[in-house]
């Protein structure tokens, strides 16, 4: 088994404060080398207070604080990056990019896609997430194949990190032995931490 970090991501907030306890209950379980944030819809001044809601206690443990599909309130916030969901409608990943400047990190869910991995990392990517939830799409001309696979392709061949986004525990391990860079457990994961094993 490989070595790897844990990469947690909060539920969709719309209490922040209230949130903390499950967070730090979450990170004093499983030390992660980043959090990702995910907030509700609201005006970008109660999503600011949020985010420094969750700053004061991320980023005070040195730990990687990514904002989900909010590239210009990442950059104003002090946020190390900003992570590209499926749903993400906003501008281009390239535009992303090009918005955020080199020094905060950009990171791209892509399903069961390698297509889609191959175009994000192209257009400046500097992590690729897949995720379990998603079905496996198959390359053109290629036979389908297992998420295991596309991510022990992509870690052997590529070198931009790869996040494995898994539902279960048990799911861990396989993408671990198979050089997953990043373990992000799903939302699940906040209601017993102490559930989940990190060997990583």
């Amino acid at each position: 088994m490989t070595a790897y970090d844990v990469y947690l991501a909060t539920p969709v907030l719309r209490d922040a404060e209230a949130f903390l306890p499950d967070l730090a209950r979450g990170m004093q379980q499983h030390a992660p080398a980043a959090v990702l944030l995910r907030l509700a819809d609201a005006p970008d001044a109660d999503l600011i207070r949020k985010i420094q809601t969750i700053q004061s206690v991320v980023q005070a443990q040195d730990i990687a604080l990514m904002l989900e599909d909010r590239p210009a309130l990442a950059a104003s916030t002090g946020c190390d990056g900003v992570h590209l969901s499926p749903g993400f409608a906003g501008p281009s990943i390239k535009d992303v990019r090009r918005q955020i400047g080199d020094d905060l990190q950009l990171g791209v869910s892509v399903g069961g896609s390698r297509d889609a991995a191959m175009r994000a990392g192209e257009a400046g990517a500097d992590y690729i997430s897949f995720s379990t939830a998603s079905p496996v799409v198959a390359t053109e001309g290629e036979a389908p194949e297992s998420l295991t696979d596309l991510v022990r392709w992509w870690c052997l061949v590529m070198e931009l990190p790869a996040v494995v986004e898994v539902e279960t525990p048990a799911q861990v391990a396989p993408f671990a032995e198979v050089g997953a860079d990043f373990i992000q457990p799903g939302p699940v994961f906040w209601e017993n931490p102490s559930l989940w094993t990190f060997s990583g």
